[in-house]
Formats: structure tokens, sequence, C-alpha cells
């Protein structure tokens, strides 16, 4: 297993099938082709919107022109083979801390990593304690334990916060969840 697991949410696909997706790991498109897709809901989707509605999970490889090109896909964590799960947690981990991926499609990749069990009690402090979701704590509610939360509110020292006359904008948010 030379290539790591990669993801996003599936970019462009144009009028010949030929679609591009962005990397965790790589500069530029990764290109693939629409007939690489199987699944017939999403190919209905693709159908439909041509982008943005769905993530796929892929591995990718550099052609002699230097391009790189899918080379693995699949449509869900759980199809992934197990032995990608560690580093692509450790991956998402990262992201949450200052990558360049969107704070909801990680929400994405993390819910289906916490499906599977593959976040580890200090993967998820971590998380908890990232740039992105102190960004705008309550985006991760849908996720969490209540034991979670409790710890949560530790990370934000939550209890100051409601004695303070000023709180935060997404304080009244957090109590709805």
């Amino acid at each position: 297993m030379s290539e790591p697991l990669d993801y996003c949410r599936v970019k462009k696909i144009d009028e010949k099938g030929f679609g591009f997706l962005k990397s965790l790991y790589y500069h530029g498109d990764i290109f693939f082709h629409f007939s690489q897709i199987t699944k017939q809901e999403f190919l209905d989707k693709l159908n439909a919107l041509k982008r943005g509605d769905f993530f796929l999970y892929f591995t990718s490889f550099q052609r002699k022109d230097g391009k790189r090109k899918v080379d693995n896909l699949w449509y869900s964590l759980a199809d992934v083979p197990p032995e990608f799960l560690p580093a692509f947690a450790n991956r998402i981990v990262l992201e949450f801390n200052g990558g360049i991926t969107n704070l909801f499609d990680l929400l994405s990749a993390f819910r289906e990593l916490r499906n599977l069990g593959a976040i580890s009690a200090e993967q998820m402090t971590t998380i908890l304690s990232s740039k992105k979701i102190l960004s705008l704590p309550p985006t991760i509610l849908p996720f969490l334990s209540p034991d979670e939360i409790s710890e949560f509110k530790t990370i934000l020292h939550f209890d100051e916060l409601s004695g303070k006359e000023k709180k935060p904008f997404w304080y009244d948010d957090f109590l709805k969840n």
C-alpha cells in the first residue's frame, strides 16, 4: 500500500465524462472517468447534478506525464480496505487543525470514521480542540455522545462563558443542541 487513501466531494465532471477530484496530499486535480463509477445511485446523482452531491474515497497514481489518476475508488469508508483507515484518520485529524478541507466535508469523513470505530479517544480530544471546531463549536455537536459533549464543554470553558455578559456568537446555537 504505497498511495494514501484520499477523499473529496466530487468537484467537476465534464460533458465527456472526465472528472476531477481534489486531494488531501497532492497539488492539482486528480483525474478519473465517469465510467469508473459503477454504483447506480452515484451515476444518477452525477447525471442530475454533475458535482458536489457526494464524496468519493480513492487512491491515485502518478502517470508518466506527471498528472495523477484515480486508481481505486470507493463510495463509503465501510468499503475501503481496513488497512487504509488508521493513516486516513490521522490525516483527517490534521485537516481539522489547519488543513484546507472545508469543515463540513471533514465532518462527513469524521462521521464515517466514527461509525467504523476508527477514531481514538486521543484523536477525538485533538479534533474537539482543533482550530476549525473551536471556530464554530456547534457544528460537531450532532456527532457527539453526551460524555463527549461534557468533555467538549470543558475544552470550551463553557461554565466560564455562561457567566459572561458578552458570549461568543455561537453560544446560543450550542445551547440548542
